[in-house]
């Protein structure tokens, strides 16, 4: 077995060659150490321009004759990701060099596929709060449970930090070019996974944090897809992650784009700057990324999605569409056919690593790197009419911001969903909790955000046979969910979906103990509590 610390890019090497015909020519991959055979940066659309929607790849394409094995790239970002300090950048992004063009897929097969095999397809979008990552950091990488399960599995790579999600009304910069990447990526599995041994009528799509996030807004952008069209996946699995309340508009974003522009010795008013700001002679990828690192753009160093009225629409707000249940129903009539969502129990301890905190101040500034500052002040209001205020030392402050950014974006938010989607006629769906992660990757013992990672991606060499035993346990317990939720036949105490409807509350759970069954969720009233200060929500039914 390899070693801990061993990448695909690194076992692929040596590895025995293998070759697919695609649409696009032929691409050739290798054997992984454990018999997986892997396809590192596959291009899923044409290198990108700065700020400009992706393009797809034009029938007249071909792939280069060249051997797909290798780490060479990944997106350039800042290197201010508090949530890995102490993780070498190279366990995080790969082995390569950063670049603006991430808009690659690593797939990952079982060793025997073949364009017959008809094995399920699971694609997956790494985390990272939109500014950090790769489809190449360890946590991502698939060859341990694509082998074991006999499943064909696809990593996207997509734009992160400046260059995914800068956005602005004046110049008019629409933004989510991250999403924009995913969703070109999601429509080249549909029509090119059976080559490699995919099955077409069986894909699902993941996301762990910001790939949560990101499913999250695929599946508003999906319910929004015109008739006949309908989504190129058929379920779907939401890791830690999701929206609070509608993303900020073009306007509200201006001020980051101005601050950008004058940290830059530039003018945000002159009609020239946007066109020097799109041009990499001009401006280097690295002396934008450095210039987020320094932290001299402060709260607007972190670039998030935008209401642009082009990726989500403008006619209706995302958060009424889904509160209302059509969400719920526009995702059924476009073919998805179940969703699996949850959290871990101290989610909290890697929100509050994320950002630096030395002052009681900075919880609040933090937090409106990604909420408008009305939602910001109502949170903060709420907390306090609780008693629960960042007190009056950095340390006080950090296990605040803490605890409430991880309510904003993994506990509340997935306890919305749920609520959104019960009753609604729609896509069914299961909620999840996980109270148990291997002891030997939580940071100072704490089973939090990300901590789950090893198994989903059942990362063997990290895992005892024990926790390996549990892994796929756990791995088994989520597909009977869907399963039953399609219709389809579980087993065991999953056969209890059939037998009492389901409330809210009800969480399929990994346990402390390690086993798994059904719990009640105890925090729901005191997290629920909080919603009515949000946008619309003074009136729905908690």
């Amino acid at each position: 077995m390899s070693g801990i610390k061993s990448h695909l890019g690194e076992q692929l090497r040596n590895g025995l060659r293998v070759s697919v015909k695609t649409r696009f020519g032929r691409v050739t991959g290798a054997r992984a150490a454990n018999g997986a055979i892997a396809f590192l940066e596959v291009p899923y659309a044409l290198p990108p321009k700065r700020f400009s929607d992706p393009d797809p790849l034009p029938p007249t394409f071909r792939y280069e004759d060249k051997e797909y094995v290798y780490e060479t790239k990944h997106c350039a970002q800042p290197g201010n990701d508090g949530q890995s300090a102490g993780t070498p950048p190279v366990h995080r992004v790969g082995m390569g060099e950063p670049s603006e063009d991430p808009l690659y897929v690593n797939i990952v097969c079982p060793s025997d596929f073949s364009p017959e095999s008809k094995y399920p397809v699971r694609v997956y979008i790494h985390g990272g709060f939109l500014q950090f990552g790769s489809p190449h950091g360890l946590s991502s990488q698939a060859q341990f449970v694509a082998e074991t399960r006999k499943e064909v599995w696809v990593n996207i790579g997509y734009r992160l930090s400046i260059f995914g999600f800068l956005a602005c009304d004046e110049p008019r910069i629409e933004g989510n070019y991250g999403f924009k990447d995913q969703w070109l990526a999601l429509q080249w599995v549909k029509d090119n996974i059976v080559n490699f041994g995919g099955d077409v009528d069986d894909i699902r799509l993941s996301g762990l944090s910001a790939g949560a996030h990101s499913v999250h807004q695929i599946l508003h952008h999906v319910s929004h897809l015109p008739a006949g069209q309908v989504a190129p996946f058929h379920s779907v699995q939401m890791q830690s992650n999701g929206f609070l309340t509608t993303p900020k508009s073009l306007a509200e974003l201006r001020p980051q784009y101005h601050d950008l522009c004058t940290a830059l010795g530039l003018s945000p008013t002159d009609p020239s700057t946007l066109e020097k700001l799109r041009d990499p002679s001009q401006i280097s990828a690295s002396k934008l990324t450095d210039l987020i690192t320094s932290e001299e753009l402060g709260m607007h160093g972190t670039f998030r999605g935008a209401l642009d009225g082009t990726w989500l629409p403008t006619s209706v707000d995302p958060m009424a569409w889904q509160r209302s249940g059509a969400l719920a129903r526009a995702l059924k009539a476009k073919g998805v056919r179940s969703i699996s969502i949850g959290d871990l129990t101290e989610e909290w301890y890697l929100y509050a690593i994320a950002h630096p905190v030395h002052a009681p101040r900075d919880a609040y500034t933090n937090m409106l790197r990604y909420y408008p500052e009305s939602v910001v002040r109502a949170l903060f209001d709420a907390y306090a009419k609780r008693g629960v205020t960042p007190g009056e030392t950095a340390a006080s402050a950090f296990d605040y911001m803490g605890r409430v950014v991880a309510d904003g974006q993994v506990h509340i938010p997935v306890r919305m969903f749920v609520r959104d989607f019960a009753g609604a006629g729609g896509v069914p769906v299961v909620r999840y909790e996980i109270r148990w992660t291997p002891e030997q990757v939580r940071p100072k013992g704490y089973v939090t955000h990300a901590t789950d990672r090893p198994l989903w991606a059942l990362r063997t060499p990290e895992l005892s046979p024990e926790q390996e035993h549990v892994a796929l346990a756990w791995l088994d317990a989520i597909d009977a969910a869907h399963a039953e939720l399609e219709g389809g036949q579980g087993s065991g105490v999953l056969a209890w979906l059939r037998t009492k409807t389901r409330g809210v509350k009800d969480i399929l759970t990994l346990k402390e103990d390690k086993t798994i069954g059904w719990t009640v969720d105890k925090k729901w009233d005191e997290l629920m509590s909080i919603v009515p200060v949000l946008p619309g929500e003074s009136k729905a039914k908690l």
